[in-house]
């Protein structure tokens, strides 16, 4: 698509392998353009599509035998655009999960006494590790640091890790094992974090809170390379998108996962373009 073909003839650069880069900005308010954080580029695309949907009523006249269509009445027409992404990077979750992007303050960066892991331990389960407010602890591994766990009992009993538990320290995960020496089953846990991690050990985590957005609003960009003919770029420019999450994400399994997003392109009546829902720019690198 390298532009207006006025030769009259066929042009085999006309034809299109498609590849591409989507760009996504939220809008100024005041402006209806990408705001101070500009676009942020979504990462490998496996696949764009876009869609023009066009309802119409179609009126037949009866004035003979057979009655036919006299008049084609356009009723509504709407551009929709469904992609995928599979760069699962928590930016791209929090819009597929229409969720909001934040960081999780680890709580291990202060003393914590007792703080029960259960009063009544089932061995061979799995338990998290929370503070005495109930928030989660991870990165029990940061240098250090230094944590107990206890079996608690009118004088607490100190647990040993291999003979009485496993613990996955990263996540803030135990398994109190079934042939424990030191605790039974229906004793109470606690653990201590007597040494807290400082500076650079924190390790806060990233966190999307979903569903705190009923769809995700913006700018999109897609920028078209043509592998049929590379040097070839068309923009497309929804000046406001609608996104939502389509279907299902695999986990597990043996391709790689992505996310899906279908929209619909929204009129944005701030911008300078002719069309206030979809310009199409053609930059033709080869002319």
């Amino acid at each position: 698509m390298p532009g207006s073909n006025s030769s009259g003839a066929p042009n085999t650069r006309d034809y299109n392998l498609g590849r591409g880069r989507i760009l996504l900005a939220a809008l100024d308010a005041l402006t209806g353009l990408p705001d101070a954080n500009g676009f942020r580029d979504l990462g490998n695309a496996p696949e764009f599509t876009m869609t023009v949907d066009v309802e119409d009523l179609r009126h037949q006249s009866s004035r003979d035998c057979v009655k036919f269509t006299d008049k084609r009445f356009i009723i509504s027409q709407e551009v929709g655009l469904g992609f995928q992404v599979d760069e699962l990077n928590f930016e791209n979750w929090s819009d597929f999960l229409s969720g909001s992007q934040l960081v999780y303050d680890n709580p291990h960066d202060a003393t914590i006494a007792d703080a029960v892991i259960s009063a009544a331990v089932h061995l061979g389960a799995w338990y998290e590790l929370r503070n005495v407010a109930g928030e989660r602890v991870y990165a029990l591994d940061a240098s250090g640091l230094v944590y107990t766990i206890e079996m608690d009992d009118v004088v607490d009993v100190l647990l040993v890790e291999g003979t009485d538990y496993e613990i996955n320290e990263k996540l803030g995960l135990i398994r109190f094992l079934p042939t424990a020496v030191n605790i039974a089953e229906g004793d109470g846990a606690l653990f201590n974090i007597t040494t807290a991690a400082t500076g650079l050990n924190i390790r806060d985590l990233d966190e999307v809170a979903a569903l705190q957005r009923a769809e995700v609003s913006g700018a999109l960009l897609f920028i078209s390379e043509n592998a049929g003919d590379c040097g070839q770029q068309v923009e497309f420019r929804y000046h406001k998108v609608s996104l939502t999450a389509d279907g299902e994400v695999s986990l597990i399994g043996d391709e790689v996962s992505t996310l899906n997003f279908a929209g619909v392109a929204e009129k944005n009546a701030l911008v300078a373009d002719l069309s206030k829902v979809l310009t199409v720019r053609t930059y033709d690198m080869k002319a």
